[in-house]
């Protein structure tokens, strides 16, 4: 059936409605383009190593500013301005980044970011808040004021489970790796409330607890390499100091107990990861240990033993490895 109001014609390409009075019928408006991040893209990779990096500084430079008391700020100032920067940024990006959810990867715009505010969005806008500006009310700088970024290293569990999906490396060797830089952040954390509380402290903070003498005379790198040595040896529970004051016990409990979780929980994960280090070694173990009980169970001669284990020890060292299907 044709319509009597108008007709269609061919122009190039395009389709275009031409009523009987010669004009153009407007064409219908186009949805505008959005832009979505696949959150194992190339891109998104690379942004997240950045983040990683950027994470890291800020959990490395605003504790020991705030627990050494470093008052020059000029210095930081372009850091500290670069490092709020790529933090708006992420927020932008982490809007248009998808996810997975049932094993299926979301695209849908909406739903990524219903998703996001439901996730990271609070700790991400909590640790851009410029805090700065309470230092108009203020006659001198104090570098406490840049504490709520440390809300983001929340933020190192995301990267390092995006680093397990799209890395090459053995999940145990990355568990180890990440098992020591824990350890490692928690030295340098308790290190900086270490002197945070000589500070407080002052003429009371005693050699005793503090495990030398005029530390407050000091130069910083030395005053910090004291300080994470203690935090150190408090963790592993080789400290022999001896607190004088309340603050000084209470800190020194408080440590005492995190080291104590820490290390139980991650010596035990660490001989675990060891031992597992090695897939195709440790098959290789376990198929050796039944065979051998095999061997004994049926009660083989000792000669007929060693040379059925010398065979399968050459065709572990020869590459050929073991066939489940056909050992015992």
């Amino acid at each position: 059936m044709v319509s009597l109001n108008c007709c269609r014609w061919r122009k190039g390409k395009e389709d275009a409605v031409i009523d009987m009075k010669g004009k153009e019928a407007p064409k219908p408006a186009k949805a505008p383009r959005t832009y979505i991040l696949h959150s194992e893209s190339k891109i998104r990779n690379r942004w997240d190593l950045l983040m990683f990096l950027t994470v890291v500084f800020v959990g490395i430079n605003v504790p020991l500013r705030i627990g050494f008391d470093v008052l020059e700020w000029k210095m930081w100032l372009p850091f500290d301005i670069t490092t709020d920067i790529l933090f708006i940024i992420d927020i932008f990006i982490c809007i248009r980044t998808t996810f997975e959810l049932d094993g299926e990867i979301v695209k849908d715009p909406v739903a990524i970011r219903k998703n996001y505010i439901r996730g990271w969005f609070i700790l991400d806008i909590l640790s851009i808040i410029p805090m700065e500006i309470a230092l108009v009310a203020m006659e001198h700088y104090h570098p406490y004021v840049r504490a709520n970024r440390l809300f983001r290293i929340v933020r190192l569990t995301y990267y390092f489970a995006q680093w397990e999906k799209v890395t090459s490396l053995k999940p145990s060797m990355i568990r180890i790796f990440k098992s020591t830089f824990v350890i490692l952040a928690l030295a340098h954390f308790i290190g900086c409330g270490f002197f945070l509380v000589i500070l407080i402290e002052q003429e009371e903070a005693v050699k005793d607890f503090t495990g030398t003498t005029a530390i407050l005379e000091r130069s910083l790198g030395s005053q910090y390499i004291r300080s994470f040595y203690w935090a150190f040896v408090t963790l592993t529970g080789y400290n022999n100091t001896n607190p004088a004051t309340q603050l000084e016990t209470m800190f020194s409990i408080l440590v005492t107990m995190i080291g104590i979780s820490l290390f139980a929980s991650i010596i035990g994960t660490v001989g675990s990861l060891i031992t597992h280090l090695d897939s195709s070694a440790l098959y290789f173990r376990q198929k050796m240990d039944g065979i051998n009980d095999y061997m004994k169970y049926k009660r083989i001669p000792q000669e007929l033993q060693n040379e059925v284990r010398n065979y399968y020890n050459y065709l572990w060292a020869s590459g050929k490895g073991l066939d489940k299907n056909k050992v015992l």
